[in-house]
């Protein structure tokens, strides 16, 4: 398959298999894909992460229903024409099966298209009976996760927990955004509601939920920096971390910048905040996000978070200092259904390692007294409880003096740790 055709003419079903396609044969993920090529088309962007939600449940399917074995290139297309046809709830079935054997014939050829349009009518034809016998396969089929994760997590917090987050992490992830102090909630809904935006407070306070499909950039009070797109469990670090105006903060591992805004939020301005991303594209990002909401006094760096030096920084030793490690991403799998796929022990060993090098090498910038936060978005525990034992074990200058974790079908929240580390005075 060519590159991904960008133009209104394009056939969305076409442009979704062709991502999906270069997923399956390049690693490209599907989630960075969508955020930097198609970041308006809400029905691709349904479409590849439905497939990669339900991908091992409609690959059972194919196998149960085809009478060969697809090529490489039309396994794409039928993941999107099935997932139309069994999950969506809101395409009219016609219309599924008509614009996929379409992208089929762009993309495979009129020979294929037919296998194609064979496939999705015999489909739809069993519906009821093929979702029945779903139901009775194997958790890592019927939930679409890897065998090993789901064994892994049975184990941990046995069969019925292990359901429940697999089913959570099949769900649509909600928009939810956070409040800031420069309006109050009563008032930022009074002006929703006038803009015929219908957005509900959750149960964390300070956030509102708004309908799926929302144009974030057309909402009221976007420009003037009113909000943060971001999920409630971000603020479990910052918590943890309780920046005081006037403190000297680091903040690493930065982009995009909701919890560096909510940083910044707690310090009123005064003080030092700075904060640092190795990606030069997200921290265009950060910077975007500050200006936005008026926290020019914020400092940014493009630094390795394995390479901080006092030299780095005037404001250095730091009050505190924020670690947003690189991890496998479990507790946000609703949001980043590809990353189920990478999670292996060679994988969180690689992880572990470099957790530890982030933690070495900011370590040394933490005044007598001040303290370091440790957060990931994982619910394993090689990358958070036990992670930070094997360091303190190392660092005995150091002492964990608090720590949090959510799991997401009990709080309704992503999954994510944190453990405060002080520098022992």
């Amino acid at each position: 398959m060519e590159s991904i055709p960008d133009t209104p003419a394009s056939n969305s079903r076409e442009i979704a298999a062709r991502l999906l396609y270069q997923w399956q044969e390049h690693g490209d993920m599907p989630t960075r894909q969508l955020d930097e090529v198609l970041d308006h088309r809400a029905f691709v962007k349904e479409m590849v992460l439905g497939v990669v939600r339900h991908q091992d449940s409609l690959e059972w399917v194919i196998r149960k229903t085809a009478k060969r074995k697809p090529s490489d290139e039309l396994m794409p297309v039928l993941l999107v024409g099935l997932y139309q046809l069994l999950i969506l709830d809101h395409v009219e079935p016609y219309a599924a099966v008509h614009e996929t054997v379409e992208a089929a014939k762009t993309l495979c050829g009129r020979d294929k298209a037919g296998f194609v349009n064979a496939m999705l009518r015999g489909a739809l034809r069993s519906k009821d009976e093929l979702l029945k016998q779903l139901k009775k396969q194997p958790p890592h089929v019927r939930y679409s996760h890897p065998r090993d994760l789901v064994q892994r997590w049975t184990r941990r917090y046995g069969r019925r927990e292990a359901r429940a987050l697999c089913e959570w992490n099949n769900q649509r992830p909600d928009l939810l955004v956070r409040v800031r102090p420069v309006i109050s909630v009563e008032g930022f809904l009074t002006a929703l509601t006038s803009a015929g935006i219908q957005a509900a407070p959750v149960a964390q306070e300070n956030f509102l939920m708004f309908p799926p499909g929302t144009h974030i950039e057309d909402c009221p009070g976007f420009a003037e920096g009113w909000f943060t797109v971001q999920d409630p469990a971000t603020l479990t670090a910052v918590d943890l971390l309780d920046p005081q105006p006037g403190e000297r903060i680091l903040d690493t591992c930065a982009a995009p910048g909701g919890k560096t805004v909510a940083i910044a939020d707690r310090m009123m301005k005064q003080g030092a905040l700075i904060a640092s991303d190795i990606n030069a594209q997200r921290m265009h990002r950060l910077t975007e996000n500050l200006k936005r909401c008026g926290l020019n006094e914020v400092r940014t760096h493009i630094l390795n978070a394995l390479e901080l030096t006092a030299e780095s920084f005037d404001e250095a030793p730091f009050d505190g200092i924020l670690l947003d490690v690189p991890c496998s991403n479990t507790g946000v799998i609703r949001r980043r259904p590809e990353a189920r796929r990478r999670v292996t022990k060679e994988h969180l060993a690689q992880l572990q390692t470099l957790q530890t090098r982030i933690l070495d090498s900011a370590a040394g910038l933490v005044r007598p007294g001040g303290c370091m936060v440790y957060s990931t978005c994982s619910l394993e525990p090689e990358e958070n409880e036990e992670q930070v034992a094997a360091w303190l074990e190392r660092h005995p200058d150091f002492q964990l003096t608090d720590e949090a974790r959510t799991f997401p079908p009990h709080d309704h929240m992503d999954g994510v740790y944190a453990a405060r580390l002080t520098a022992k005075a």
